[in-house]
């Protein structure tokens, strides 16, 4: 058995009225109007060799296979202010 790290860093140029929030699980998240957004990891696949191939997650059995192996995520949030 070997171990995989993914490292996955997006920046969002989100609305000021999207806000990070303490959900009542303890959760750190975004709120957008009346809806709590955490971010996860998606498991896209293909079967196609062409550069210009198309990813899903729409096989549902691979992409179960590989998020079964998952023995720890973290997300970590922060809202900068764009001046």
């Amino acid at each position: 058995m070997k171990n995989l790290t993914v490292l996955i860093r997006a920046e969002l140029e989100i609305p000021d009225d999207w806000e990070l929030v303490e959900h009542p699980s303890g959760m750190q998240v975004l709120r957008v109007g009346d809806q709590f957004v955490d971010f996860d990891i998606a498991p896209l696949t293909t079967k196609s060799t062409a550069p210009d191939a198309e990813w899903s997650d729409a096989d549902t059995d691979v992409v179960g296979t590989v998020l079964d192996t998952v023995v720890g995520l973290e997300a970590e949030l922060e809202i900068q202010l764009l001046h």
